[in-house]
């Protein structure tokens, strides 16, 4: 077994990376001969570790099979210090072939005792919010604007180290440990992407709005700041974040359009007048022209400039939702009843959407 250890310095960072690579947290990434951890080993694993703003990698390589046990003994004696895990499709992958490998040696891993933050999966939770062409490592890298000297595939290295494995060839080395070094070393670049499945959980708070013509322009602060801007458009406006502020603007409506009273069982539904009035009046008309009022029979028109509410967003009585006929979908409320409290769940509901 070898190890090789290199340092760098991070400054200035970022909040996600302040937030997640902290001094008991621990960056890892593991390379194997194949995918099946019955068929295959593995044969690398690296980690990242941190002293204020400088940062450790260290690689243990196993130079052959027997080696294996030997690095990942080292790797368990490392963990065992640290309080938190953070990988790469690591719970799916790294965690599950580290046990299935120890179940081979009778070896009790203590790794699925650490709390794990697979970033992976974190980030697809975000994936209204970005919109990539995938979620794999190097795409979120490119996306944030880091570019590799590595060119390689955890699959195209494996002739590679099995080439290095019985020629011991300083070259095939050094493109093993490139590889697993900027796979490291780039995690911890992309725990800013964490920013943005952050984003949706966030506090957010009103600032302004206004109201333009048809246009509503509105402006909502958060504590998360994104790396990188989001410009997203919608059917019914669009929204644009910079830093910690989003900026959203929403298409108005100046029509007629109906609200439904839900009291409906209090009136009766006058049939010659297609109007509705309440039972206390109606008792004393013929019981021909008149018959108890319905869902669809007991609404109130209003011609107003409308505001369209995407989604089913939960919005408080007092406030009345209107609608194009009884049955619409697309519900409205009224530019009046438009308050600070209605702004934030609507673009909550458009950054989940």
């Amino acid at each position: 077994m070898e190890i090789i250890s290199k340092n760098y310095t991070i400054y200035p960072t970022n909040s996600s990376t302040e937030k997640y690579f902290t001094e008991k947290s621990l960056f890892f990434d593991i390379e194997c001969t194949g995918l099946s951890p019955r068929k295959s080993f593995i044969y690398l694993i690296g980690y990242a570790t941190r002293k204020g703003n400088e940062v450790t990698i260290t690689q243990l390589l196993a130079k052959n099979e027997s080696e294996e046990i030997k690095i990942i003994e080292e790797f368990e004696n490392v963990m065992s210090k640290y309080d938190t895990l953070l990988g790469f499709n690591s719970t799916r992958f790294d965690e599950s072939f580290i046990i299935e490998r120890c179940r081979k040696y009778k070896f009790d891993t203590k790794i699925k005792l650490k709390p794990h933050i697979d970033m992976y999966l974190k980030t697809t939770k975000a994936r209204c919010l970005l919109d990539l062409p995938n979620y794999k490592q190097k795409t979120i890298e490119e996306f944030l604007g880091l570019h590799r000297d590595d060119k390689y595939n955890g699959g195209e290295l494996i002739p590679i180290y099995q080439h290095f494995s019985l020629t011991d060839d300083k070259e095939s080395k050094d493109l093993i440990l490139l590889h697993n070094y900027e796979d490291v070393q780039g995690m911890i670049f992309i725990s800013q992407i964490l920013s943005y499945p952050d984003l949706l959980t966030s506090d957010l708070r009103y600032i302004s709005h206004e109201i333009n013509n048809d246009k509503l322009r509105f402006e909502i602060e958060t504590d998360i700041i994104i790396p990188s801007s989001i410009n997203k458009q919608r059917e019914y406006g669009l929204y644009i974040i910079k830093g910690n502020r989003i900026y959203v603007t929403i298409n108005l409506t100046n029509t007629t359009l109906y609200t439904f009273l839900p009291d409906y069982k209090n009136y009766y539904y006058l049939i010659n007048e297609d109007m509705i009035v309440p039972k206390s009046i109606g008792e004393s008309m013929d019981k021909s022209c008149r018959r108890p009022a319905t869902r669809r029979d007991c609404k109130v028109a209003s011609e107003d400039l409308f505001l369209p509410l995407p989604g089913q967003i939960d919005i408080p009585e007092s406030k009345h939702l209107f609608y194009e006929e009884y049955g619409s979908k697309q519900s409205y409320i009224s530019v009046k009843d438009i308050d600070s409290n209605v702004l934030v769940k609507i673009i909550r509901y458009m950054l989940k959407h």
